[in-house]
């Protein structure tokens, strides 16, 4: 990890070297400002990287003794403290000034809308209270323009108003309503739009108001950001979203809340803009303005959408107002409600002194919390080297440490990890190879151990599991009717699981044979079965064979188990195919057919590990390869039985098997003699 961001930061380095190199090769040659641009943000990346670089290493070697780490902490306690005041102190005056800005703003943005509502329905009133209420509300907003309306349409008043009424402007709610929420500085979906643009396009203030089916429409004609600037004392100007004078806006969402950077105008120091300021708040001394009586605290508010007057379409997507005011403005403004001025260097005091205390106790935190990490980190590591010690190989020490300490606790948890696998290998391997053998040794004992002697017929088998455990089973019983029941299955999958399915099988089958049941209802009993185990369903192929020796009458029931074979004693194949669906899938009936064997022929049964070994190029031996290989005549099943596993042996190379290979051989005797079945039996690999 340490080589791939040594290298990552050597090879910033050398990138950002070229490109300021070539930046500034091609700004010298072509004379071009934007190469030159080009190479200054190269070399301030550069200088950046550098002194990333620089501060990783000096942080590393100087921090890594523990001594050196106190020193620092006591350093942050006594000297950190005072550079986090000043810095904080100026940042939070700086932010508390830009929130009574927006304060000031919301007051007189209030005071206007409600001002513009009480004239609208003041104009509603009887005449003769009107006049008089309309002559002081023009002193106080400025020049007023009146459209009148009833049933809807402009009957008298200004020629820019709306011909028809304009109920989106129309205020809802009783006036106490519509001051809580100005009061909450919230904005009700009832609320109708205070700011809207006239023909020309500049801001102004409207409202409306309507009874019965009269109604009046009232908007200034004055200017409507002096009138602002006179209501809060401060430098303001409205600007649309489109205003060439604005900056672009940058929208952040964060949690739900949207957040807009930027989109506000720096105050102008034109003449006529810092003449107006300092009008509205003249300096102490003359003409000449202290630091403090500058307008050095910028802010901006937005007001949301700017409809149009005429039809209440949307002319801008948002108007911002951007103020400016000096700190003395503001603490005059904060204290305007004080009866003793004085009291604000009382005030003043204090806060700095809470401020300060805060940051000291903060910075001894911290250096309590070095003290404390170290003391704990050592007790943990004699804690673990205990625990060790006692045989908890388990133990792990928590590590978040980058020094001495976390190095050295970082070996402590490699070495008891190396010890706590090296114990548990050597457990559970044991553990393991105790169980595989114990398994191993059931299914070898639930696959019949020796074929016995029966009249009439030869045996020859092979069973070679691909894992440890496998999924196929064979066994030979007797009916009770004279018959011979061969039993050939493969449980899908391999392990613990097909080798516990397999003896369910097995003990299935063998009880219900022993009970005379036919075979059919055999596998329906045992399809049932298997639905009913709950957890992963699997399901088992398998072929039951009846035979009667005496006859040689041989009938054969299948679920989707592969064809079994017969071979005849000229030599020919023939395959008993009888399809139908595996056990524990669908229901449905097992595959059935009857045939009669003559002396010297030979019965294959086997599972599809034989079919598809697959050699080097991936071609499966397949069922033409099975009857190559069982072609010819054989005078012993035996010999039917090797020479289709070296033709299988041949195809796959002598690569293990991939699956389980099951195969059973029954040769039908034109004697009674049950010799060459003990024989062949004995000898099969299991």
């Amino acid at each position: 990890m340490k080589r791939v961001a040594r290298t990552l930061t050597e090879t910033t380095l050398l990138v950002t070297g070229a490109l300021f190199v070539i930046f500034r090769v091609l700004a010298a040659a072509l004379e071009s400002s934007f190469f030159r641009t080009l190479s200054k943000l190269a070399l301030s990346c550069l200088v950046l990287v550098v002194l990333i670089w620089a501060f990783r290493i000096i942080w590393r070697r100087f921090f890594w003794r523990v001594g050196r780490r106190l020193a620092f902490s006591y350093f942050v306690v006594g000297v950190l403290p005072l550079c986090l005041f000043a810095l904080l102190f100026l940042l939070t005056g700086y932010l508390l000034g830009g929130f009574l800005l927006g304060h000031l703003y919301r007051d007189a943005v209030g005071e206007l809308a409600e001002e513009m509502i009480t004239a609208a329905e003041t104009r509603l009133a009887d005449p003769a209270q009107r006049r008089r209420a309309l002559s002081g509300m023009s002193r106080e907003i400025g020049a007023l323009a009146f459209a009148e309306y009833r049933d809807g349409r402009k009957i008298a008043g200004d020629a820019e108003a709306p011909g028809t009424w304009p109920a989106w402007l129309e205020s809802n709610g009783s006036r106490r309503n519509r001051l809580a929420a100005r009061a909450l500085g919230d904005a009700p979906a009832a609320a109708a739009p205070l700011f809207v643009a006239r023909a020309d396009g500049t801001v102004t203030a409207a409202a409306a108001a309507r009874t019965g089916n009269r109604g009046v429409l009232v908007y200034a004609e004055g200017d409507l950001a002096a009138d602002l600037r006179h209501r809060t004392r401060v430098w303001l100007e409205l600007l649309r979203d489109d205003d060439p004078r604005r900056k672009a806006t940058t929208r952040l969402s964060i949690l739900g809340r949207e957040i807009r950077l930027g989109g506000g105008l720096q105050l102008s120091s034109t003449p006529e803009q810092s003449a107006e300021y300092y009008r509205l708040n003249p300096p102490r001394a003359g003409d000449v303005a202290t630091v403090w009586e500058r307008p050095v605290i910028l802010w901006m508010e937005s007001s949301g959408e700017l409809p149009r007057l005429a039809d209440g379409a949307a002319v801008a997507s948002d108007i911002a107002a951007s103020m400016a005011a000096s700190p003395t403005t503001l603490f005059r403004a904060l204290l305007s409600a004080s009866a003793e001025v004085d009291s604000a260097a009382w005030i003043a005091l204090a806060g700095v002194a809470v401020l300060f205390a805060e940051i000291y106790f903060v910075a001894a935190g911290i250096a309590i919390f070095m003290i404390f990490g170290l003391s704990r980190a050592v007790n943990r590591l004699s804690r673990a080297t205990d625990a060790i010690a006692s045989g908890d190989f388990s133990t792990r020490i928590p590590v978040r440490r980058k020094d001495q300490l976390g190095d050295l606790q970082r070996s402590f948890n490699a070495m008891s990890e190396h010890l706590e696998e090296l114990v548990q290998t050597a457990a559970q391997k044991e553990a393991l190879d105790k169980e595989l053998a114990l398994a191993r040794q059931v299914q070898e004992d639930l696959l019949p151990a020796a074929i016995g002697d029966h009249a009439g017929v030869a045996f020859a088998t092979h069973f070679e599991p691909s894992a440890a455990i496998g999924g196929d089973y064979y066994d030979i019983l007797d009916d009770g009717r004279g018959r011979l029941a061969v039993m050939i299955a493969d449980v899908a999958g391999h392990g613990l699981a097909a080798g516990l399915r397999m003896a369910l099988v097995k003990a299935g089958v063998t009880l219900q044979i022993e009970d005379e049941i036919a075979a059919p209802e055999i596998f329906a009993r045992l399809h049932r079965l298997l639905r009913k185990k709950s957890g992963e369903r699997s399901f088992v192929t398998a072929s039951l064979t009846l035979f009667d020796p005496a006859t040689g009458e041989l009938e054969l029931t299948n679920a989707g188990h592969p064809p079994s074979y017969v071979v005849r004693d000229n030599g020919e194949v023939d395959e008993l195919l009888a399809p139908g669906m595996p056990l524990g899938v669908m229901a449905g009936a097992p595959g059935r057919l009857a045939t009669r064997l003559v002396p010297g022929d030979i019965v294959v049964w086997l599972s599809d590990g034989l079919i598809e070994g697959a050699d080097l190029a991936g071609r499966q031996f397949g069922f033409d390869g099975v009857r190559k290989a069982l072609a010819g005549p054989a005078r012993t099943a035996a010999e039917v039985r090797d020479r289709l596993l070296a033709g299988v042996r041949i195809h796959t190379g002598g690569r293990p098997a991939e699956d389980d290979r099951t195969l059973v051989v029954m040769r039908y005797e034109a004697t009674t003699t049950g010799g060459e079945a003990s024989a062949d039996s004995g000898s099969s690999p299991r």
